[in-house]
């Protein structure tokens, strides 16, 4: 089974016949035999790869990568991880994560000289099957990373698996679905536990809501306090595991993709659990009262989801984030609120029932076979009819008989959205410039002058918020393309022309406008800007070039799934 994309009540994205991304996320760790020493320090180590292709006919994924970079920063800002002891991948080759473990054992092996204790935690996001890990057009099989674990030389060894088809690899060892484990806290153990965030007939998925798989997502959140039950300000490998299972099986249950049952296989001996992230390390702190209820979504001002979570009445969470301005909203029965604050460096920022005094529309969701969000745009595609009023001038004529300065303009354009806020545009336009004699300052003429316009460009939605829920999408445009101008008679002025002569040249164009989504198939817009443009080479009928501004409208068919 490959892993690919998937839709859900949740924003999970998917093709139908297609399963995204079992998120099989496997936690393997196992201690060597050999007690550590207690005459130096903990060093903690990471190998964090990210893969959002998996070679062949297998859909991209969105989110691997940008898992994978989460995953990465958690573990340096609150994982004991130095920069130094971390290796990321980006879509690597074969090769690339062979001599990726070659330094990481390295690594290791010298650390071992000055640190009491060793723990390496290596993180893959990305394309699976039931053999192995899929980088390409490679695969790098589940018993050649086990031996791999097996020969580095740590005391401590914790393996995330974020693929698909990963339940394969504890269903060697007789893993089954199971609630969370519960171990004492301590750092006695040998053995090993390997962890799947589905079973292996199961499918994962990812979410275009938190724009990550469900499991990562919520074990990122665990680290960074949302997990911490017991308050001590430490996130154990339990903790977190309990927490990324009970949300993941809570939140796609009634998506799509089917229900997620995360399982394991443990093997160990002694007592204990390994603390992955200790939130006081961090000097920026964002306290959630104990008079707060509810489900909490905290974002950045960019609408970065960093942390989400079900908190209860009576219990205080603390969680680790970065310095800067935030979004809290909390959602309960009766409706949801909101509360933005500012979380500076070395303090602590408390909120309570108080601040939450703005309501709010709540979070989008769908149910099972639903579309994606009514107005989301992104990967989807829009054919458009536009005319208006293309404004040239008069070029100083003197109107004899016919028009001069038609300014009426016709065409269709393409447009391609490659974000939610971002869209490349093709337009094509046809316009009508003079008809019939003219005099004027720089000649006289008779006949007809048009052209024509074909633009490549870009269109940016400034407004912040979730743009999948707004029918209103203004924009910021600009482009460039060629201008062809054709004129048809005789004109004096500058030149003498008779007959049919054709121009062209270089020209671009800067405005803005918005687009209404009237609903998910068509929309309507209004745009204005100026086009300017290099002077033709020779005069077109009597005019050098056709700046001015443009307004129009548009009519346009938005089509496909999208992502």
């Amino acid at each position: 089974m490959n892993r690919v994309p998937r839709r859900s009540s949740f924003d999970v994205r998917r093709a139908s016949c297609l399963v995204r991304r079992a998120s099989c996320v496997v936690a393997v760790f196992t201690l060597l035999p050999v007690a550590a020493s207690a005459a130096g320090p903990l060093q903690r180590y990471a190998l964090v790869v990210g893969a959002n292709a998996g070679g062949g006919d297998r859909p991209k994924l969105q989110y691997a990568i940008s898992d994978a970079e989460r995953f990465a920063r958690v573990m340096v800002d609150l994982g004991g991880v130095t920069t130094a002891n971390e290796i990321i991948l980006r879509q690597p080759k074969l090769r690339e994560l062979t001599e990726a473990f070659d330094l990481l054992s390295r690594r290791v092996t010298e650390g071992r000289r000055t640190a009491g204790r060793i723990e390496i935690v290596v993180y893959y996001s990305g394309h699976a099957d039931e053999k192995g890990l899929l980088l390409g057009d490679d695969r790098y099989s589940y018993r050649t990373l086990r031996d791999r674990l097996d020969q580095i030389p740590a005391d401590v060894r914790i393996a995330v698996l974020d693929a698909c088809s990963s339940g394969a690899f504890t269903r060697a060892k007789g893993g089954r679905a199971r609630p969370p484990f519960l171990v004492d806290e301590s750092a006695d153990m040998r053995g090993h536990a390997f962890l799947t965030s589905s079973a292996e007939t199961e499918a994962a998925q990812e979410s275009d809501r938190i724009q990550a798989s469900y499991f990562t997502h919520f074990l990122v959140s665990g680290f960074r306090g949302a997990a911490d039950t017991s308050g001590d300000g430490k996130v154990t490998l339990n903790e977190a595991y309990q927490f990324a299972f009970n949300e993941t099986l809570g939140k796609t249950v009634d998506t799509k993709g089917g229900a997620q049952h995360p399982s394991y296989d443990i093997n160990m001996s002694g007592t204990g659990d390994v603390v992955m992230t200790d939130v006081r390390q961090t000097t920026a702190t964002l306290v959630l009262g104990e008079e707060l209820e509810g489900r909490f979504f905290i974002r950045t001002t960019s609408q970065e989801l960093v942390v989400e979570l079900y908190k209860p009445r009576g219990r205080k969470v603390e969680l680790a984030i970065d310095p800067g301005s935030y979004e809290v909203r909390v959602e309960r029965d009766k409706g949801a609120m909101v509360a933005r604050t500012e979380v500076v460096d070395d303090a602590r920022v408390v909120l309570d029932p108080k601040q939450f005094g703005v309501a709010a529309p709540g979070e989008p969701t769908r149910r099972r076979g639903e579309e994606g969000p009514r107005f989301a745009v992104r990967g989807r595609h829009r054919l458009e009819m536009r005319s208006g009023m293309w404004r040239k001038g008069s070029n100083g004529a003197t109107i004899v008989t016919g028009t001069s300065g038609l300014d009426a303009f016709g065409g269709f354009g393409y447009t391609r959205y490659v974000r939610e806020n971002l869209a490349l545009v093709l337009s094509v336009d046809a316009f009508g410039i003079d008809s019939g004699a003219t005099v004027g300052t720089k000649g006289t003429g008779a006949g007809n002058v048009g052209g024509s316009a074909v633009s490549l460009g870009v269109r940016w939605n400034p407004l912040k918020g979730d743009h999948r829920t707004q029918a209103l999408k203004p924009f910021l445009a600009v482009g460039l393309g060629p201008v062809i101008g054709a004129s048809e008679g005789s004109f004096v002025g500058r030149t003498i022309s008779t007959g049919q002569a054709t121009r062209a040249t270089l020209g671009a164009s800067v405005g803005g406008g918005f687009d209404v989504h009237v609903s998910r198939s068509f929309s309507l817009g209004v745009n204005a800007g100026y086009n300017v443009m290099q002077n033709f080479a020779e005069p077109v009928g009597l005019r050098d070039n056709f700046n001015g501004p443009q307004v129009g409208i548009s009519l346009g068919w938005v089509f496909g799934k999208g992502y």
